[in-house]
Parts: C-alpha cells; structure tokens; sequence
C-alpha cells in the first residue's frame, strides 16, 4: 500500500470519527454525501476513490453492527417508536378535536346549575344515616328509535333527563324525617356514556356530543341534591364503553383504565362542583375500583367489566364465584386485618338484585338506564325495565332498607325537565 493511500485512510478515519461525534450518530450511518459536507481533510473525491471508494474505506475501517440480535433489537425498536409517535399523534388530534367540539357545544348549551342555598355557619355533627345512590349504566348519548325497537324502548337526551331527573326526585325525597342525620354518597360508577366499542353503534352520538351532554345532565342532578342534603360525596368510577378504542380496540381495558372519556367527564364534573357547590366531595381515583367507608362498613365499588366479574345475572347469579372473588381480595393488603367488604357494588350487567354472599358481604348489582337497544336487541335480549338503585346505610346495616327505582314512567313527564333540563347539543 502506497504511502500516499495510507495517508488518505488516516485523513478518512480522522473525518470519520470528527463528523460522526458532531451528528452524533455512529460512523457506520454517516453518508457519502454527509462526509463530503463536514469534512475538514480535504478530501477530494479522486483521493477517495484511488483509496477504494468510500463505502468500501467505511466498511473496512467502520463495519455496520453485524450483531443480528442488537440489529433485530433495533430494527423492533424503530419499528415500536412509529407506533408510539403515530398513535401519539392521532390523540393529540382527537384531543384538539374534541376540545373545539366541546366548546361549540357549551357555547349553544350553558350549564345548568341549581342555585345552592346559604351556607350554614353552624357545625354539624355527623350524620348517622347514609342514602346510597347507585348511578351506572346511563349511556347517555344513545339515539334508541322507538320503531325499531317495535315499540320496546326509546332513548334520547330528553328521556335521559327526564329517567334520570325521576331517580334523582326519589333521592331528594327518601325519608325527609330523619333529613338531619342523613348524608347522601352518589356512586357513579361507568358506563355513564355510549361511547363507541361495538363498531355498529351509529345509534349513538358523536364523542364530543356524549362528552358535553353528560356533564350537562350530572351539574344538574348532583348541583339539585346538594341543595337536599348537608354533605354531598361523589365517588366516580370507569365503566367499559367510556373506554378510549385507540388503546383497547381488542377488548376491555386491563391496564390505565383510568385513561378514558368517563374520567374526562368526572375530572370536569369535579371542577365545576368544587367552585358551585362547597358541600359536595368528588372522587376519582385512578384505580378500577375504590374500597372506602360508609358508617364504619367497607363498601367496594367497581363496574364490572373487570376487577369483579358477577357473571350474567339475568340467567344464573353464580354466588360461589362472587364469594371467591369478593374473600380473595378481603385476603389480600386491600383490607384491614379483622375487616371485612360489607358490601360489594357493581353495574354492567344491566340486571338490578340484591344478594346477601356466604361471608355476610351484600352484592349489590346496578341496573341501567337506557334500556334495551339495538345491539342487545340483535343478541336476543328484549328485557327493558330501566332502574337505578339506592339504599340507606346506618352503624348497625350496611345495606338497610333499599329501593329499586324503576324509571321508564318518567319518559312523557315534562315536569323533570325542571330538575334536569334536558340537553339540546348538536354538532
């Protein structure tokens, strides 16, 4: 080798190893036309060439990783961060979307809040009774044709309110006699929209309208009760169809389930609550399920869909399987050592019963409030009888007297539409 050639080959080494620190990137990834830019050698091309060209001098003195698993690795790992920044992308423009969207909406449709009445300077002392509201299972933002479900069910906005105004007149007026120890809890507790999971759903209205339309109707019925009760605690969790589909197109979510258009709809429910209604608690966690007390016992709130899975209760109610579930968790740190879950309340499953488990634990199982629709109707399922429930908790019972509140009397009676006004977005 000439010395004239070794010389290049040092000057080419030098450049390579200078240009490479500046780019920070490996030698081995810096191109022809990226050396000839940054190169302060002076090489000429026909120097290059006379020296055997330049992907030969760079595969002799800079050979690619030829290490097939880090090679395999990186090529994954590209291959992962496209993924990442594609889907990061598509959610920053759904969010922007839906802010806009969200925007328009409250523009046309101000919330509504019921004028709270003034505030007492006097203490109270703790209240010895506690109506427990159970809310699951809404879906608000469902468009149910009357037709095609041959006459069976009808929902809308309008009937939405109006179901839900009747439930929430019965806790307004539940046992006004002892109204003075009594404390009210509202779970809510999923599916508290439509979403869009099922991929046939275009009976249900666009995200942003669910969205806006939710927390018009929840401001209304949690800002009129505060005015009915002298502390006011709202416990929200995520139910299934509030999920994000982007994330959890392929089943339930299992992990951030917290990441979802409910919690959207509970992080502005708690915001507007906290400057409108100073007597009103909202809760939400980021966990699918929350264990809290209630007059000492230990109540354990989930949907549903996962966590605690009550199986079908409109064929068969398998106790054995919920009493497993419910001693695994009562085994485990969740609980205290000598305590116990009192009570257990889930939704989901669209069939309202209550049942005492082995252990002394009562299940309570939510209905909805929609009714039967579309979907349901296409699997074979035409049971409508949409019902929210609520029970009353003292130091003694865990579950006292309960109600089963049957609503689907309230769709005709414009008389609710002063507790909640029904909600008129359109996009």
């Amino acid at each position: 080798m000439s010395k004239e050639i070794k010389a290049t080959n040092r000057a080419f080494i030098r450049s390579m190893k200078r240009i490479a620190k500046e780019l920070d990137k490996p030698e081995s990834d810096i191109s022809k036309a990226q050396f000839f830019a940054e190169d302060l050698e002076t090489l000429s091309e026909w120097e290059i060439r006379k020296a055997g060209g330049f992907a030969a001098l760079k595969a002799m003195f800079f050979p690619a990783e030829t290490n097939l698993e880090v090679k395999y690795g990186s090529k994954l790992l590209k291959s992962h961060i496209n993924k990442v920044e594609k889907a990061h992308g598509q959610a920053l423009f759904f969010e922007k979307e839906l802010v806009t969207a969200v925007k328009e909406i409250l523009a046309d449709n101000p919330l509504v809040i019921h004028k709270q009445p003034p505030a007492s300077k006097k203490s109270t002392p703790a209240a010895t009774r506690t109506v427990v509201a159970c809310i699951s299972d809404t879906h608000f933002g469902a468009n149910v044709s009357k037709e095609e479900m041959h006459g069976l069910n009808e929902f809308n906005w309008t009937i939405a309110a109006r179901r839900m105004a009747c439930f929430i007149e019965q806790i307004a007026n539940y046992k006004l006699d002892h109204r003075k120890e009594t404390d009210l809890l509202v779970q809510i507790n999923g599916d508290i929209i439509a979403g869009l999971i099922h991929n046939q759903e275009w009976f249900v209205d666009l995200l942003a309208t669910q969205f806006s339309g939710t927390v018009h109707l929840l401001t209304q019925a949690i800002t009129y009760l505060s005015t009915k009760f002298k502390k006011v605690k709202v416990v929200c969790t995520t139910g299934n169809h509030g999920r994000s589909m982007a994330k959890s197109d392929k089943g339930r979510a299992t992990t951030n389930k917290w990441d979802s258009y409910e919690t959207m709809v509970y992080v502005a429910l708690k915001e507007i609550l906290s400057r409108a209604t100073p007597n009103v608690e909202v809760v939400v966690p980021e966990s699918p399920y929350l264990v809290y007390k209630v007059q000492t016992h230990n109540i354990c709130q989930t949907h549903g869909d996962t966590v605690i899975n009550v199986g079908n209760p409109g064929k068969a109610l398998a106790m054995d399987s919920i009493l497993n579930q419910v001693n695994k968790m009562i085994s485990s740190e969740l609980i205290k050592p000598g305590e116990s879950i009192d009570v257990l309340c889930v939704g989901h499953v669209h069939v309202p019963t209550v049942q005492m488990l082995d252990n002394g634990c009562m299940a309570v199982i939510n209905g909805c409030l929609s009714g039967t629709d579309p979907f349901a109707q296409s699997i074979g399922i035409f049971g409508n009888n949409p019902t929210q429930l609520m029970f009353e908790s003292t130091p003694d019972h865990a579950v006292g007297d309960i109600r089963m509140i049957q609503v689907k009397s309230a769709d005709k009676q414009a008389r609710f539409d002063k507790i909640i006004k029904p909600f008129q977005g359109k996009l």
